[in-house]
């Protein structure tokens, strides 16, 4: 789906119970309460969204990548978050059976809460609060990734469980058959996105295995890991894009990572990936034994440039950020291609050998140099990429990018000040803050 099609279709739901209340209930309040009740409105619409949106479903992201689908429910989560904490605070109509007036048939002299709405506001209040304090700082925390990804599903799935309850029997406007109609199809939908990731997809990857054929050393720790599919026929996939994998666990486990496939697809199926030790799971990777069960659930990504009518490829990478443009250099591209490559020193270094053979002109990078050296030194900085990219961006080509955060900004950086467009530039980012 087009991101400006997604964004659409996203405002629209989002806004469509405010515009459905105030077009079917009145009369209206004071204005406080209409910006109070349009505040829960659409924040609670973009809260059943936000299931829909971290679903990893092909159908939401697959036009525009898994990575800006997730910076966009990281950002709407914040921002509906503060809409539906602030707007309690909101209300000047006065609450309690007293006010009820026999002439006032919709009620809109008096909130409608009772003890049982007013707990179920209360508690999804600040659970809602607390996910999301938890998911900004969830670097900090003492817990597993694991750990708190499933917190963070059961407690989201809490929130919109006590949120529907609220809505439907203090909210004034969603007590008409229309919203409450709405209410019900975007609540079963979040339900049903939860079923189809933690049931569903298990069910499906476990009907398609994979064994560890290989794990050997790629570069100073960093590791090639290739899978082999177990009765099947393999991954259908596009240069450039990547997998979740569970290594050695069951398709059940919560142990999942994100890494980018490095090798193009092959007639026996097999998969390449590189791992880089990072202190997690990762730290032990090169103890992962052959043969051992492993799943793949992809393909996901973006950066495929098979389908790309440009006069040229510009691929530049950071560290282990090598692993999806090798795949597209192994694809063989029919085009003229120059690589940019950096690493901190030379043992760092991805497939040296193959780079220095493949039909692309490659610039590596160190930023500690051995004696003798004659690359580029330093990092992949704006100004190295003004003065190894301009005849690239001068001719149109295609600029596709991965690597750390930092180097990805000054890459950005670099590209805005020669003039190339956002629509010459694919980049894959699995840090979202």
């Amino acid at each position: 789906m087009p991101a400006s099609l997604l964004i659409t279709a996203y405002a629209i739901l989002v806004g469509l119970p405010v515009a459905l209340g105030w077009a079917l209930v009145g009369p209206a309040r004071a204005w406080p309460d209409e910006l109070s009740s349009a505040l829960a409105l659409a924040g609670f619409a973009a809260l059943l969204l936000e299931f829909l949106l971290s679903g990893r479903f092909r159908a939401v992201s697959g036009g525009i990548g898994i990575d800006r689908t997730m910076r966009w429910h990281q950002m709407f989560a914040r921002v509906l978050t503060l809409a539906l904490l602030v707007h309690p605070f909101l209300y000047t109509t006065p609450t309690g059976a007293q006010f009820l007036r026999p002439e006032d048939a919709t009620h809109a002299g008096v909130l409608g809460l009772d003890s049982h709405s007013l707990a179920t506001g209360a508690i999804a209040w600040l659970l809602l609060g607390v996910l999301t304090v938890t998911a900004i700082g969830r670097d900090a925390l003492p817990w597993r990734y694991e750990t708190w990804r499933l917190m963070h599903g059961l407690g989201a799935a809490l929130v919109a469980l006590l949120g529907m309850r609220h809505t439907l029997w203090a909210g004034r406007y969603s007590l008409h058959p229309v919203l409450t109609a709405y209410w019900a199809v975007l609540f079963a939908a979040a339900m049903l996105s939860l079923v189809a990731v933690y049931l569903v997809r298990p069910i499906r990857l476990a009907r398609r295995p994979w064994r560890v054929a290989s794990v050997i050393p790629a570069a100073e720790r960093t590791w090639e890991v290739t899978l082999e599919p177990a009765g099947h026929s393999g991954l259908r996939f596009r240069p450039g894009q990547f997998a979740w994998l569970r290594l050695d666990r069951p398709a059940w486990s919560m142990r999942e990572h994100p890494f980018s496939i490095a090798s193009a697809p092959a007639p026996d199926g097999r998969l390449t990936f590189l791992v880089k030790e990072a202190g997690d799971f990762t730290a032990t990777i090169g103890t992962l034994r052959p043969g051992a069960r492993a799943f793949v659930e992809g393909p996901h990504g973006h950066l495929v440039v098979d389908d790309r009518d440009a006069p040229g490829l510009c691929l530049i990478a950071g560290g282990v950020g090598i692993a999806p443009l090798l795949s597209i250099l192994r694809a063989k591209p029919a085009c003229p291609v120059l690589l940019v490559y950096g690493n901190r020193h030379a043992g760092q270094i991805v497939a040296q050998d193959e780079l220095a053979a493949a039909r692309a002109e490659v610039v590596q990078v160190l930023q500690e140099p051995p004696p003798g050296w004659t690359g580029e030194t330093g990092m992949v900085t704006r100004d190295l990429v003004r003065r190894r990219c301009s005849g690239a961006a001068r001719d149109g080509w295609l600029f596709v990018l991965c690597g750390p955060p930092p180097m990805m900004r000054e890459v950005r950086t670099g590209l805005a000040s020669l003039g190339v467009p956002a629509a010459r530039i694919l980049e894959e980012r699995f840090v979202y803050d």
